[in-house]
């Protein structure tokens, strides 16, 4: 946030100083991408507050509201204002001067953004499995929302960078303000795509999106494993918070057992599941 914050404040000078489009929309973007994180961290904070009374499945999907809330501020404040102000630099062409200092600080900033991007991958590729994942099967996969919306916010602004710094050198090098322009219009339709596509994974996970196939493999095949239950009727799985998960199994016990044979089996499938999967915070098994 405060890097974030920081470059923000460069660009703008710089803006000011070249009166060039694409690094103002740059600056819009970085402290628009500040303000998101603080949106993200104050997320994570209310999330892991805990009032059973109020939150009996805890506040784990309060993480998702804002995180929503980050991709409708990166369709408008963002994208928009972004789209606008290329349109108008278009319309009402400027003369831009100190080019070469707009081209410096771009170049920095691809750098820096670059490494956090690699980070933030790294971060979403935590297991050998993932490696052999593409990203975009990653980021659905995902049920850690300021996660997705970092790795979002990283690839946006690492590749507006890029097409600003394009944009800025063949300004540069033609003297003709339109390619700066057109680099401003293209970072305001980039950012707009990505609200859009952070919203429509936000939107999956507010509204109760189930998880992988392989987790329900995994976990029938450890239900399973108990002789004394003789068939799995049904399983539901649901995210209820970044790896949190709440999970509904129906199961047909053996004839056999007692209600205190079943109350100590279930505590027992409750371990043995809780064990396989840490990200299981609730389990309820219900008899057929």
């Amino acid at each position: 946030l405060s890097v974030n914050f920081f470059i923000g404040l460069i660009k703008s000078f710089v803006a000011i100083f070249t009166s060039s489009s694409a690094m103002f929309s740059e600056a819009v973007h970085s402290f628009v991408d500040s303000f998101n994180q603080f949106l993200l961290w104050f997320g994570i904070k209310q999330a892991k507050k805990d009032k059973p009374l109020i939150y009996p499945l805890g506040r784990g999907r309060e993480e998702y509201f804002w995180t929503l809330v980050v991709a409708v501020l990166i369709f408008t404040i963002g994208g928009l204002v972004s789209l606008e102000h290329g349109i108008e630099a278009l319309n009402h062409p400027k003369k831009l001067e100190n080019l070469f200092v707009s081209i410096t600080i771009l170049s920095i900033s691809i750098i820096l953004e670059s490494y956090v991007l690699v980070k933030a991958v790294a971060k979403l590729r935590k297991d050998e499995k993932s490696k052999k994942k593409s990203i975009m099967r990653l980021l659905k996969e995902s049920n850690d929302g300021p996660l997705i919306a970092i790795v979002v916010e990283d690839f946006a602004a690492t590749l507006g960078l890029i097409i600003a710094l394009i944009g800025t050198l063949l300004t540069y090098i033609t003297t003709n303000s339109i390619y700066d322009a057109a680099s401003s219009i293209m970072i305001g339709l980039l950012l707009m795509v990505s609200g859009l596509f952070l919203g429509y994974e936000m939107k999956h996970l507010i509204t109760g999106e189930t998880v992988n196939p392989n987790i329900y493999k995994n976990i029938n095949s450890a239900i399973g494993s108990f002789d004394a239950i003789h068939e799995i009727i049904d399983t539901k799985i649901i995210s209820i918070g970044s790896n949190k998960y709440l999970a509904l199994i129906k199961v047909n016990f053996e004839d056999t057992l007692t209600d205190l044979e079943i109350i100590d089996l279930n505590q027992n499938i409750e371990e043995k599941v809780k064990n396989l999967d840490s990200r299981f915070s609730h389990l309820y098994i219900m008899p057929a």
